[in-house]
């Protein structure tokens, strides 16, 4: 397939990941809106003993997401609010679907994208396949292509599958990035100093992409779900999927 994007919405679950799964392509359109879905500090995990506080923690990796989105000109980036005004928070994006739909949804009509990029449903991390729930009521909805990109995924087997889909299909489009483009997606890991070693099982010369499927969400991605130690069932994800659907909106953002 031909990736034939110019102006992509890239929704991403933290920072970084748009640099792994997006750098070669973000140097390849003519523009683009990079967002951010979380504020990249999930609680429980003792950030706040290193850093102070979960939101300096947050703020410092946001800073990394701007120094390394500002080596790419076309590339702006911006993060969802609730009304309130606060950040949705890590590993907790699938229990605030309604807010998150409805303030990216807001970003991509200003926006005005030739398609959504974002995550596969994969079962490899809540947040990704939230996004990727939130990018098809999006795309459906501003009637808009969607593609998606692996990050990792659970094996039937319990092993991790690294940048590959756990099902093959044909239409997966492989870009390669040149000397230069590494060159660049380079500097761009270099400035994520908060997440030591994140890179090292990517191969940062690949990325990949494919038309995602309409269907899906109604059953779980992978059996067994273990989210970067955070305990949810594949069930308690599908159920919050169908709740959203159940709500009635019929574009993005807005009750019927």
């Amino acid at each position: 397939m031909a990736l034939d994007l110019t102006k992509p919405l890239i929704l991403v679950a933290h920072p970084d990941d748009e640099t792994i799964a997006c750098a070669g392509l973000l140097q390849r359109v003519s523009g683009s809106l990079v967002v951010i879905a979380t504020d990249g500090a999930p609680p429980g995990y003792r950030f706040e003993r290193k850093f102070g506080t979960l939101t300096n923690y947050s703020e410092l990796r946001f800073q990394e997401a701007a120094h390394a989105l500002g080596h790419i000109a076309q590339a702006t980036f911006r993060r969802p609010v609730r009304r309130r005004g606060s950040y949705f928070v890590d590993q907790h994006l699938y229990q605030d679907l309604p807010g998150a739909v409805e303030a990216i949804s807001k970003m991509a009509r200003e926006f005005c994208p030739d398609a959504v990029v974002s995550h596969a449903y994969e079962g490899g991390h809540v947040d990704h396949d939230a996004c990727s729930f939130i990018a098809s009521q999006i795309a459906g909805a501003l009637s808009l292509r969607r593609f998606e990109f692996p990050l990792y995924g659970a094996e039937r087997a319990g092993t991790r599958a690294w940048q590959q889909f756990r099902d093959v299909r044909p239409d997966t489009f492989e870009l390669s990035l040149n000397a230069p483009e590494l060159a660049c997606k380079t500097r761009m890991m270099a400035e994520y100093q908060t997440q030591p070693g994140a890179f090292s099982v990517f191969d940062p010369g690949i990325e990949r992409f494919r038309l995602a499927s309409a269907e899906g969400f109604s059953v779980p991605a992978c059996e067994s779900y273990a989210y970067e130690g955070r305990q949810i069932s594949a069930e308690k994800l599908v159920e919050k999927f169908r709740e959203f659907e159940k709500g009635g909106l019929t574009r993005a953002g807005e009750k019927s």
